[in-house]
């Protein structure tokens, strides 16, 4: 099972990626509304982004928790890396059906209470990041 899992998360992200980028690529425009796309294209297009979305965040959240306690947890639980392998197998054949409720019911309620802090706390990051990008860029 060593190698199953580190091949799925490698075809987990390509995936992502793929879709990615068919879904940030515009729709074509439509003759009928001379040249502009079409209000259901766009529409399909919102519902594809907002489901790459949900992929992105469960897949940032599977790796940080993947690097942080999977060691521990992995000592304790028997078959845990095929239960890895399956979790990682729903999301690739599942896709943003399978995403989505996994972000609105479990990771949405969760943060949810912290977005002010959270916000909070980006802005200050960036603030400093961009200071020392200032004072490195200064010769």
């Amino acid at each position: 099972m060593g190698l199953i899992v580190p091949i799925l998360r490698i075809l987990y992200v390509a995936l992502n990626v793929y879709d990615t980028f068919k879904t940030l690529k515009p729709p074509p425009g439509s003759a009928r509304t001379g040249g502009r796309p079409t209000v259901r294209a766009m529409s399909q297009r919102k519902r594809a982004m907002k489901g790459c979305l949900a992929i992105w965040l469960i897949w940032c959240c599977y790796a940080v928790y993947e690097r942080t306690v999977d060691g521990i947890i992995g000592m304790f639980i028997p078959f845990y890396s095929e239960i890895k392998a399956i979790l990682i197998l729903f999301f690739l054949l599942t896709r943003a059906r399978g995403a989505e409720p996994v972000y609105l019911h479990i990771l949405r309620p969760m943060v949810k209470p912290y977005t002010a802090t959270l916000d909070l706390v980006v802005e200050a990051v960036t603030q400093l990041g961009d200071l020392v990008f200032l004072f490195c860029a200064v010769p």
